[in-house]
């Protein structure tokens, strides 16, 4: 069997809900369509799949990334897709919540959000609440089966589950589609696409091409297409900088431990992964002032079971009291993020402390 494919009317979702955003895709036939996936692995495979069956329904797709930093309710890149001739639009894995997009264009949301709020007029689908719950990419394949000859595309739903919850996730058929798509090429591939959006270069586009390019993982793996060995670059400038971010030494308040650097790479949650080996009994914070220009980026990690300190439960939504068992990410200009660490106990850190610098950690 096909991976996801089941004949549970509720899983990956609802029967009907599956229906009706086939119905929205059957209608962009001749259509100028806007496909705006997660730079991820899970979101760049669903952009692929998504991509291949608007083709094959006659509409004309084209993707839009968002950029460095970006998201699908970022100022910047709304006015991107709005400045194209744009007919309707497909989110992939991004979420959603209440603010609009691009008031008067059909809009179709996929992806795992958690909550009620959407944009004004879009139609979601999600697999949230649905036990277990999909990946997007697989989502989107499901979804998208019916308009494409799926055999052909299972690896690129197989490679975007493994890239959002790993090779052992309990997904139909998911053993088996993993050995016919090759283990190995599977978690090559996903390691090279995943140090795409990492690098510095952010090479999202480049990625996103060597998966239109490729006919399965182990063209990606192998380098068979044009753009591998630019994605190996990556890795390599992701390797080096976490390496080298990592030997900062940590700061302690309580049971946190705080690790501040500066890097123009996506590598503040490999840090973190890195140091709550490390550090088990602590609550990770590893932030990341070189980024994103007037930002700190940051990540916070610890055990599961292990509650969040007062101050970072606005930042989530979780209940007060509620333990976090997965990584928490953050976003904030620099004299946030010091009052932020001033209330978890973090004294004496001054706005150098948050300067974008070079090469040195911090």
């Amino acid at each position: 069997m096909l991976l996801g494919h089941t004949r549970d009317a509720r899983w990956p979702a609802p029967a009907a809900a599956l229906e009706q955003a086939r119905e929205f895709l059957v209608a962009c036939r001749d259509r100028h369509v806007l496909v705006a996936p997660r730079t991820d692995v899970d979101g760049l495979t669903s952009g692929v799949l998504m991509l291949r069956a608007l083709q094959s329904l006659g509409a004309r797709p084209t993707a839009r990334l968002p950029g460095k930093g970006e998201d699908i309710h970022h100022p910047a890149f709304l006015e991107r897709l709005a400045a194209s001739s744009v007919e309707a639009l497909v989110v992939l894995a991004m979420g959603t919540r209440a603010d609009p997009l691009l008031p008067g264009v059909p809009t179709l949301i996929v992806g795992p959000p958690a909550s009620d709020d959407a944009p004004p007029g879009a139609r979601v689908l999600t697999a949230h609440g649905h036990e277990p719950v999909a990946s997007t990419s697989l989502l989107t394949y499901v979804l998208t089966s019916s308009f494409v000859v799926p055999g052909p595309l299972e690896w690129l739903a197989v490679l975007g589950t493994v890239a959002a919850l790993g090779a052992d996730a309990p997904m139909p058929f998911l053993k088996d589609a993993l050995r016919r798509a090759k283990r190995t090429a599977i978690t090559e591939s996903v390691a090279l696409l995943n140090a795409a959006r990492r690098s510095s270069r952010f090479a999202a586009p480049l990625a996103m091409q060597v998966l239109l390019r490729a006919g399965g993982a182990a063209d990606i793996a192998e380098g068979r297409v044009p753009g591998v060995d630019a994605l190996r670059d990556c890795r390599l400038e992701v390797q080096r900088e976490v390496a080298r971010c990592a030997r900062t030494p940590p700061r302690f308040a309580g049971h946190q431990a705080l690790l501040l650097f500066s890097s123009e790479a996506r590598v503040h949650s490999l840090v973190a992964m890195r140091w709550v080996q490390r550090l088990p009994e602590h609550t990770l914070i590893a932030a990341n002032t070189g980024y994103l220009p007037g930002r700190v980026d940051f990540v916070i990690r610890g055990r599961a079971q292990m509650e969040l300190p007062e101050p970072l439960r606005g930042l989530v939504p979780a209940a007060p009291g509620d333990a976090f068992a997965r990584a928490i990410r953050g976003s904030l200009p620099p004299g946030e993020f010091l009052r932020l660490m001033d209330a978890l106990g973090f004294r004496g850190l001054s706005s150098r402390d948050v300067e974008r610098r070079g090469v040195a950690p911090g």
